[in-house]
């Protein structure tokens, strides 16, 4: 075990890809936890506890399965306890070759996201993964690396011209290509740049990865179609490093006070002015744990199903942030809290949220 501070990512899995080492590594940082597992110097599963890598989600993104067909499966791998992507195989929903295409994108993904990180700590477990299944791949460690150098290339380019998450989009539409369907991904895109969405909302709306959604976003700033809007005034350092310091300790104050939610408000907004401080990651964690038992123990206990107060129309008309406009078009009395967790890209937490905020407004009845 170790920190990536004294031994870097890149040091390690070459280390690890050159012994041709079996077992399971596992990379955190903060709330994020990725592990793969390992044999003979190539990864062969992944696990991840970012929806936008799980499975099922990377199947509706590649557009293999609807969501509707991804909630029938989990109905499926509940009762039978099999593994999703074999599900998905016995009922003949995705082909064996398919599964095991978008299992290997899942692990590229998986650990390429790591690479981006500036801190964290891992941990290798030498006991070796379970038993070959025929639906896993067999990604090299090395090919990952050296996708990692070029994605750090490609990254450099990327952050050059959209240097923030937190920005809008310009589009010029005398630019856009003639023909583009609005279907289609950047269809898509342009239609959420044109809706005033951040690039963050953005991403979460097309439940795409970061490097992905960048991807597309370069391309079209390259055909002059895009560009980010100009970033607002930067505050001074101190002056920021004064607010985070104050919010880290008022989250404390409210957590001893039993005020999770405000709580965890506190240390998002300090986690979000400081990011690499870590008083503030710590005040974030704990505010989260704590707010994220009280919701579970208060959502996910029995078999709550929230309904949306408000018809298709009006929901349409309402200024509301792309995760809220998601989950509320979702909230049809059917879906359970359990299943809307499994199936929105989004954390745990988030949903339950956002679900808590929309019964306390009457936008959701139960």
């Amino acid at each position: 075990m170790g920190s990536f501070a004294v031994l870097p990512l890149g040091e390690l899995v070459e280390l690890l890809a050159r012994r041709a080492m079996t077992g399971a590594l596992t990379c955190e940082r903060g709330s994020v936890r990725k592990t793969l597992q390992l044999r003979g110097g190539a990864a062969v599963a992944a696990a991840s506890n970012d929806p936008r890598e799980f499975l099922g989600q990377l199947l509706v993104n590649y557009g293999h399965l609807t969501e509707a067909q991804l909630q029938k499966a989990f109905e499926t791998q509940e009762q039978t306890r099999v593994r999703l992507g074999r599900v998905l195989v016995m009922v003949g929903l995705v082909a064996p070759e398919t599964v095991r295409e978008v299992l290997a994108i899942k692990i590229r993904e998986t650990l390429l996201d790591v690479f981006l990180w500036d801190s964290g700590v891992f941990t290798f477990d030498d006991a070796p993964p379970a038993a070959v299944d025929e639906l896993d791949p067999e990604v090299p460690l090395a090919e990952i690396a050296r996708e990692a150098e070029f994605r750090a290339t490609a990254w450099s380019a990327f952050r050059a011209q959209f240097p923030s998450g937190a920005a809008t989009l310009e589009v010029d539409e005398a630019r856009v290509p003639p023909g583009l369907a609005p279907g289609t991904v950047d269809g898509r895109l342009l239609a959420l740049a044109r809706a005033g969405k951040t690039i963050d909302e953005v991403g979460l709306a097309l439940n795409a990865t970061d490097f992905h959604l960048h991807q597309r976003l370069y391309a079209l700033a390259n055909q002059g179609v895009l560009r980010a809007a100009a970033p607002a005034p930067e505050v001074g350092a101190v002056a920021v490093e004064r607010e985070a310091a104050e919010l880290v300790e008022r989250a404390r104050g409210l957590l001893a006070d039993g005020r999770a939610d405000e709580a965890e408000l506190a240390a998002a907004r300090a986690a979000e002015l400081a990011p690499a401080w870590a008083p503030a990651r710590a005040a974030r964690a704990e505010a989260e744990a704590v707010l994220g038992e009280r919701l579970q123990a208060e959502l996910l206990g029995g078999t709550l199903r929230p309904a949306a107060q408000v018809s298709a129309p009006d929901l349409a008309r309402m200024r509301l942030p792309a995760a809220d406009r998601y989950l509320l078009s979702r909230c049809d009395g059917k879906r359970s809290v359990a299943e809307l967790v499994r199936a929105a890209p989004m954390r745990e937490l988030d949903v339950l949220k956002a679900l808590r905020r929309f019964a306390d407004s009457g936008l959701v009845g139960w």
